[in-house]
């Protein structure tokens, strides 16, 4: 029996001694977090190609820009993200329309959006700011496949790389009060680093000769900032009613002046007739 005590006391002993006497288990290094584990990938909406752009010179004053979304349209969207590089913006607020009828009636997400050049990360404050507001609804799936938010990401990702993001995509049957406090929330959690992009097609479904007497009547409307009257134009007008004219009253109430930087339609792009044409212009507002 003492024996057998003496034993278990070696044993005890041995088993100490090699514990002390071993290495260290290192911690793992923390993970780098993804948000609700969602990536979403954009290289489907642009080939790679297609990003190259010579940079427009924007003021340094810059507060918001309109870019279009339409695939044809991509070299002029290109342009000015490519003059944003020279701002140096650390956040973008990339508002869009949500081309479905899906989702919560404005929608945002945690997710990454991986591009050509890398990553596009949320800001994931505001954007938790929106949600605990109920301001948006988190959607990730809506993303996925919305080519207002896609097709601009890979141009994000490349010239405006280490910026983060908050993408707003709001539905044609949101109102004007619900899209503006959203996005006046988003801007009061703003600092000077940030620009709003904001992700617009003009006319659809037109001839050429139709959509440039559209797009005439639109561009009376944005120069002189009235946003009542965009608010009841149509598709043959505008895709994102409700995007353009709460940008409109921002940027008006915020004294920004504004320059039309290039316009276009489907069948100038492209260089010959398309039967149903969509509209693009670009534009920046600024503060003097």
């Amino acid at each position: 029996m003492r024996m057998q005590k003496y034993k278990c006391a070696f044993l005890g002993l041995l088993i100490f001694l090699c514990a002390c006497s071993a290495p260290a288990i290192p911690e793992p290094e923390p993970m780098t977090r993804v948000p609700y584990n969602r990536i979403i990938n954009t290289d489907i909406f642009v080939r790679e190609n297609e990003l190259r752009a010579a940079p427009v010179r924007l003021p340094p004053g810059t507060k918001a820009v309109i870019v279009p979304h339409g695939g044809e349209s991509i070299g002029m969207a290109a342009e000015v993200v490519a003059g944003l590089a020279e701002l140096n913006p650390k956040t973008i607020l990339l508002i869009a329309p949500n081309h479905t009828k899906a989702g919560p009636k404005i929608a945002t997400t945690y997710a990454a959006f991986s591009a050509y050049d890398g990553m596009v990360l949320p800001r994931e404050g505001m954007i938790r700011v929106l949600e605990g507001r109920s301001l948006a609804g988190i959607e990730d799936a809506l993303f996925v496949e919305e080519h207002s938010v896609g097709i601009l990401m890979p141009l994000l990702a490349r010239y405006l790389p280490g910026a983060k993001a908050v993408p707003l995509i709001f539905q044609k049957g949101v109102t004007f009060s619900a899209a503006k406090l959203a996005i006046d929330t988003l801007c009061e959690l703003s600092d000077p680093d940030t620009v709003i992009v904001a992700s617009i097609d003009f006319s659809h479904g037109l001839s050429s000769r139709e959509e440039n007497l559209r797009r005439a009547s639109m561009l009376e409307c944005i120069r002189s900032y009235d946003a009542a009257g965009v608010l009841n134009m149509d598709a043959t007008y505008v895709d994102a009613p409700v995007v353009l004219g709460t940008l409109l009253q921002l940027m008006k109430d915020s004294g920004c002046s504004m320059e039309l930087i290039a316009q276009a339609n489907s069948t100038e792009l492209l260089g010959r007739e398309v039967p149903a044409a969509t509209g693009y212009m670009t534009f920046v507002f600024y503060t003097e």
